[in-house]
């Protein structure tokens, strides 16, 4: 038995709880708190869950958890996290830059600035330039033109009322497909909302949608297990950094999601992001129950 097992039974039993309770209060199986408490940290599936499984320990039974790692640093396996901290500590800093070179670096904001006006009256100057050119070739054929223009004009009036007319009917065919598009966005468009938490379970309902897809997307590594309202396993196991599972939920009435590390998992219905009401960061391990409200009416 480490000496951090020994602090944390300690804790307990000051607490008056059994492992029974505190299976009870931190949803982790008893044999994984024996396991804790015994220093066997070999049947918890991974370094991190360790951690996360002793951090939940410690806050049932009112211990700081960062004050409890920094103490017993040694019986506390590190994660991949504190094994690049400690590397890049060791790290030697780079060579600083001659004053010389410093110099030139601090100046070459002010020299691309310049450089830029620079490039802008260039193009300007030859902007200016070519229209001048067009416009004196422009005016010199005007007085030939205009006598053929004012007969052009009078022959094709009826034509430039025909194609008023058609430009007319172009506009208002293209209004109506793009309300008709407004429409169809707003039809699409999913209300995710949370309306009841109890301890570490909370409730969101969602509609608005007839098609409606759950993405669940790994941001670090974390377990989860996926059940409709039967009670069928969609998804259980590990979800790796940048692995994600999705599945139709239109069909679906609830979908119960557990998580063993919610501050590494996004939520997703369509373009609509879950928006965790229980922070991640205090309440590690979550139940969350998405109910669809559009698929009870239906039903």
């Amino acid at each position: 038995m480490t000496e951090l097992g020994k602090r944390l039974i300690e804790a307990r039993e000051e607490k008056g709880m059994s492992l029974e309770n505190l299976q009870t209060a931190t949803k982790i199986q008893k044999r994984y708190l024996l396991a804790i408490e015994q220093g066997n940290y070999d049947i918890i599936p991974g370094k991190f869950y360790v951690r996360a499984f002793i951090k939940q320990y410690a806050e049932a039974v009112g211990l700081n958890p960062e004050q409890l790692f920094q103490e017993f640093r040694k019986d506390v396996p590190s994660t991949y996290n504190d094994e690049v901290s400690d590397k890049l500590s060791n790290i030697k800093p780079q060579r600083e830059l001659p004053k010389s070179a410093s110099k030139v670096l601090e100046l070459m904001p002010t020299i691309l600035v310049i450089g830029g006006i620079l490039v802008v009256i260039a193009i300007i100057y030859v902007i200016v330039q070519a229209v001048n050119h067009d416009s004196g070739q422009q005016n010199n054929q005007t007085a030939p033109q205009q006598s053929e223009s004012k007969y052009e004009v009078s022959e094709d009036s009826s034509l430039a009322k025909d194609q008023k007319k058609k430009e007319k009917a172009s506009s208002d065919d293209k209004e109506k497909t793009s309300k008709k598009d407004d429409s169809s966005k707003d039809d699409d468009a999913v209300s995710l909302k949370a309306t009841n938490t109890e301890g570490s379970t909370t409730m969101y309902e969602v509609s608005g949608a007839d098609d409606m897809e759950l993405t669940i997307s790994a941001t670090q590594a974390s377990w989860l297990r996926v059940r409709d309202e039967a009670g069928k396993v969609l998804k259980m196991g590990e979800l790796k950094d940048g692995e994600s599972f999705q599945t139709d939920l239109s069909e679906l009435s609830q979908v119960d999601i557990r998580l063993g590390n919610a501050t590494g998992i996004d939520i997703k219905v369509n373009d609509e992001t879950l928006k965790y009401e229980l922070d991640p960061k205090n309440t590690m391990t979550q139940n969350i129950v998405i109910v669809n409200k559009g698929k009870e009416k239906s039903s």
